[in-house]
């Protein structure tokens, strides 16, 4: 997470945006031999948080790289931990299909990493994978999933689906490593290729907004249409037609008349994850002494998870269409308007 400048210092950064900067501090040589033994996943999620590293301060590259260095001593002290030399090294040292045997068994035992690899995705991605399995595959396929992920799985399928496959996942007593190993390639081979980078777009959010720039003899009767066959789709799209920032194009009267309608907690969380540019908007329409007591405020809140923040926005943006919806206000965007 960066600050509103863009910058670090202060913010406690994630796996990834340590990742990032790190990277960036090495030289190209060694930071492409670091990315060859990274995941397509790992690199995408580096990738996304170096875009958004705008400026890093130098005390964040000192911290960043200081730890790695700690890191890398104490795994150079122990370099494996029993289970990870079982796992690894033991398979290699008795060699050929026997320690491809014995590392297959010792990873159903101990190994999680499959079941982590499967949690990352959609639960509606991996339902429709497995539709293409062969049904024992299938079975097979969910036992090793892990039990949550499992469970997400099945909510995803049919009622006949749901019933094959759970009474074939009962029935299991054994099963060979070798026809685990299989089953887990296919899956992770079918993943690789549904995960590999892509525009990722946010269908839902893009529609609504998309939506809520027709003008209403137009979007109603299309939402009402949506909500026949999908209630819980149309009622997404309408509560997203307008975003937080949207609410940027609010003239000053709208504004005051918004803050009459809202809780203080709620307008401080909102505003403390906003961007400057939307939060000036807000304050300047305050009294000086109102506007003093709230920036001061925001200023010293700790940061917030980005869930609460959106929650907060999400809310101010109900409101502006409550009050839209009788007049009070006039919504604009882009000089169409909305509602």
């Amino acid at each position: 997470m960066a600050n509103e400048d863009g910058g670090t210092e202060g913010f406690k950064l994630s796996g990834a945006q340590r990742s990032a900067i790190l990277l960036m501090y090495l030289q190209r040589d060694s930071a492409r031999k670091v990315l060859q033994h990274l995941s397509l996943r790992e690199v995408e999620d580096i990738g996304r948080a170096m875009a958004e590293l705008e400026h890093v301060d130098q005390k964040t590259v000192e911290t960043v790289v200081g730890d790695f260095v700690r890191e890398l001593a104490r795994s150079a002290m122990v370099p494996k931990t029993g289970r990870a030399f079982a796992l690894e090294i033991l398979p290699e040292l008795v060699g050929g299909p026997a320690g491809q045997r014995v590392g297959g068994a010792l990873r159903r035992l101990y190994s999680t990493e499959f079941q982590e690899y499967c949690a990352a995705f959609p639960p509606r991605t991996l339902a429709a994978l497995l539709r293409d399995e062969h049904p024992q595959a299938r079975a097979v396929a969910l036992m090793l999933m892990g039990t949550n992920t499992a469970a997400r799985v099945l909510n995803e399928l049919t009622d006949d689906e749901r019933l094959d496959v759970s009474v074939r996942m009962a029935r299991l007593d054994g099963v060979s490593a070798e026809v685990a190993d299989d089953v887990e390639r296919a899956v992770r081979l079918a993943l690789d290729e549904a995960g590999a980078i892509r525009w990722q777009v946010a269908g839902v959010d893009r529609t609504a907004q998309v939506l809520g720039r027709l003008a209403r003899p137009i979007n109603e009767p299309l939402l009402g249409r949506i909500g026949e066959s999908d209630p819980a789709l149309s009622d997404a799209l309408r509560r997203r037609m307008v975003t937080f920032t949207d609410l940027g194009m609010l003239d000053d009267r709208s504004i005051q008349t918004l803050l009459k309608s809202i809780e203080r907690p709620t307008l401080l969380s909102a505003l403390r994850g906003a961007d400057s540019t939307m939060r000036e908007l807000f304050l300047r329409n305050m009294s000086t002494r109102a506007a003093s007591d709230l920036r001061e405020e925001i200023e010293l809140m700790a940061p917030l998870p980005r869930s609460q923040v959106q929650l907060a926005q999400e809310e101010i943006v109900q409101t502006v269409m409550r009050l839209s919806a009788d007049g009070s206000v006039r919504l604009f965007t882009s000089g169409d308007e909305l509602v």
